[in-house]
């Protein structure tokens, strides 16, 4: 019997670390599926509400103009362009700021600093987005009027047409400054996490070579984390894509096709938060939602492209973040 018990015992534990195991896959899976069908059930619903409109207006709703309810005549063109030009602006200009901040935190700043400056930016991120909406509506918006596209307007517009344009306060100038300003604490904390993590070994072998600290910075550093840094700016992009109540606030409102950055439009999330309200026949309704199916098939394109981006970025070297 004592010669037995070793024999036994192992058996019976293999066979509850087996159905563990096997419980254990079974829950993943179960949770992969739920959200693989939560997708698939909001692609749905939102394909079956934008259907009378994809029938009556087809691809041709993608490049119309034309936006009348009482008539029945949709183009979501001007939203699209507006969408592209307020999510990308935004990121570009929050991703260079937000880099550098990263930078300036983890490279410049003395240990003791890093931390609280860390907190102050992260707490950028709690503010409700109607709160940076009510800040560009009645802080910012006046302010570009009166001094920042005024003279952008007297010296710039002479030369250049995209900033020939009346100063409105809000528009599509205001609308990317509010949403970069929020994107900004997602950029910085991301990024620094990827700065951060970079061996300390990888640092001291740069300086080891006699190279200076920029050299280091923006030659090892940065580029040792750049699949960190583009994976924030990629999350950065998918919610400039849908943000919506502060775009709305500041954005002004306007059907027609942007020539400067300072007209007023819509955004595709915009568009709908502003309008779903107002619908006044199911093809109106219809239209708002294809609106945001096509929202919906840009997100999920821009964050696939990005997908293989990255992978190519960490093939591209040995060395990856």
């Amino acid at each position: 019997m004592i010669a037995e018990a070793p024999l036994t015992r192992p058996r019976e534990k293999k066979a509850r670390g087996g159905r563990g195991d096997r419980i254990y896959h079974v829950l993943i899976k179960a949770i992969v599926g739920v959200v693989l069908a939560i997708f698939a059930g909001v692609f749905t619903v939102v394909v079956f509400g934008a259907w009378p409109a994809v029938k009556r207006f087809g691809p041709g709703f993608l490049i119309h103009t034309g936006w009348d309810p009482v008539h029945l005549v949709f183009g979501a063109l001007p939203f699209i362009v507006g969408t592209i030009l307020v999510a990308f602006g935004a990121m570009f200009l929050a991703g260079g700021i937000g880099l550098m901040t990263a930078v300036c935190i983890t490279e410049l700043l003395p240990r003791w600093l890093q931390g609280p400056v860390t907190y102050l930016i992260e707490l950028l991120a709690f503010i409700p987005s109607v709160v940076y909406g009510l800040f560009g509506l009645l802080v910012l918006a006046p302010f570009l009027q009166e001094t920042v596209e005024v003279w952008i307007m007297e010296h710039l517009g002479p030369h250049f047409e995209v900033f020939n344009g009346a100063p409105y306060g809000v528009g599509y100038m205001s609308a990317i400054l509010i949403l970069a300003i929020m994107l900004l604490p997602l950029i910085v904390t991301l990024s620094r996490e990827a700065l951060v993590l970079v061996p300390r070994d990888v640092r001291e072998g740069g300086y080891a070579l006699g190279l200076q600290k920029w050299d280091v910075v923006w030659g090892i550093i940065v580029p040792y984390a750049r699949n960190g840094i583009v994976g924030s700016l990629v999350l950065a992009l998918g919610r400039a894509l849908g943000e919506t109540i502060a775009v709305a606030m500041t954005i002004g409102g306007g059907y027609s096709l942007p020539k400067t950055v300072m007209d007023q439009g819509y955004t595709l999330a915009s568009v709908i938060a502003n309008e779903f309200n107002e619908v006044s026949s199911d093809m109106y309704l219809s239209a708002l939602i294809y609106c945001g199916l096509i929202l919906l098939v840009i997100t999920v394109v821009v964050n696939v492209l990005a997908y293989f981006l990255v992978r190519r970025l960490s093939g591209a070297h040995g060395f990856k973040a």
